[in-house]
């Protein structure tokens, strides 16, 4: 079978989405869409930096609707504009379109609020299509790795999942700087992250969906944010950090339960590896199981001095390609991680050439 894909946005992610899809003959991407109306008319894999796909992106947001395709793959950022995305991805589902999306608001749009899970929903009716969030963590390590580890559990009395990575490399000045924080005064209330509930919309969806899988009474999800400092001047892939300003945080929800944190989920990340000492290092997720047994998990990306921010962004993009063909197959609806099918990705072990 073949899967007619639209791609839409080419951010750092979605560029290597197209690049994987390109080299598998199974996938047809039949339309892109941008944002930057400077990139119209120009070939998809020229912007992907692969082959040419004979695609001609546009910023026509109407045409990319009335294009026949089996599933859009939505790796915008809608942190941006939330309510556009969830009109974009609304009017795309109720066009006969299946939609992936891999901001972190979609992973289980209840977690956002009842109102944004009905319009998805009600979208998903009127074209008969399925809906599906994701991510890596939020998306996959504290969701589908974290559920299958409770297998393993005579009691649990609290499950910790949390990201620490270094973003020196990455390069949105958007999501690092005007989103996150990075380089503004601790106390600046302009970046999108200073608001507590903002941070609740990256982490709550992820910590609800587990709670309410593993059927825990919700009483409270706690929102936080700590940051720390730099003590010098350094210059980062998104711009600069002067000293006195935000360059390391840590930012997540707790799920409290009958009085107690049962499920933490959180993100550590800096700027400068030396900064924080006192948090947990490495470069990926980490879960902890506090109970009967007492258990770890630790996956490490980029094991081989790579850039940790490039491979960390090639397991988003592939978590979205591999989630194509059991939303398709899906029935109509929202299909959360919760519900997602035994997948493998099996054809990773071809040789690409």
């Amino acid at each position: 079978m073949t899967y007619r894909v639209i791609q839409w946005a080419t951010g750092f992610t979605a560029r290597k989405a197209v690049q994987a899809m390109a080299e598998r003959p199974d996938y047809e991407i039949v339309a892109g869409f941008v944002y930057d109306a400077a990139k119209a008319g120009r070939d998809l894999g020229e912007i992907c930096e692969t082959r040419k796909l004979g695609v001609a992106v546009t910023n026509d947001r109407q045409k990319i609707i009335d294009t026949e395709a089996d599933c859009v793959l939505f790796l915008a950022s809608a942190e941006m504009d939330l309510a556009s995305s969830l009109r974009d991805v609304c009017d795309l589902l109720a066009s006969g379109k299946n939609v992936t999306a891999t901001s972190t608001q979609f992973v289980y749009p209840k977690g956002i609020s009842a109102e944004f899970e009905g319009d998805i929903a009600a979208a998903c009716k009127r074209g008969g299509t399925t809906f599906h969030g994701l991510g890596v963590m939020p998306g996959f390590v504290s969701e589908g790795v974290a559920l299958m580890m409770t297998r393993l559990s005579r009691r649990i009395d609290q499950m910790s999942a949390y990201e620490s990575l270094v973003y020196d490399k990455y390069p949105s000045h958007f999501q690092m700087f005007d989103c996150m924080g990075f380089g503004y005064e601790p106390d600046d209330p302009t970046p999108m992250f200073t608001n507590l509930e903002f941070v609740g919309h990256v982490w709550r969806p992820s910590a609800v969906l587990l709670a309410e899988a593993a059927g825990i009474k919700i009483d409270e999800a706690q929102c936080f944010r700590d940051v720390v400092v730099a003590d010098h001047d350094f210059e980062v892939a998104s711009g600069f950090i002067r000293k006195g300003t935000v360059a390391a945080m840590n930012f997540g929800v707790r799920i409290i339960s009958e009085g107690r944190p049962v499920i933490v989920m959180q993100h550590y990340t800096r700027m400068d590896p030396n900064l924080a000492p006192d948090w947990p290092r490495g470069e990926g997720w980490t879960l902890v199981f506090e109970g009967v047994p007492s258990m770890s998990v630790k996956i490490n990306v980029g094991i081989h001095d790579e850039d940790h921010t490039d491979q960390g962004c090639w397991t988003a993009a592939m978590n979205a390609v591999h989630a194509v063909p059991y939303v398709i197959d899906a029935k109509p609806g929202i299909l959360s991680l919760a519900d997602v099918p035994p997948v493998w990705g099996t054809d990773a072990f071809r040789r690409v050439k």
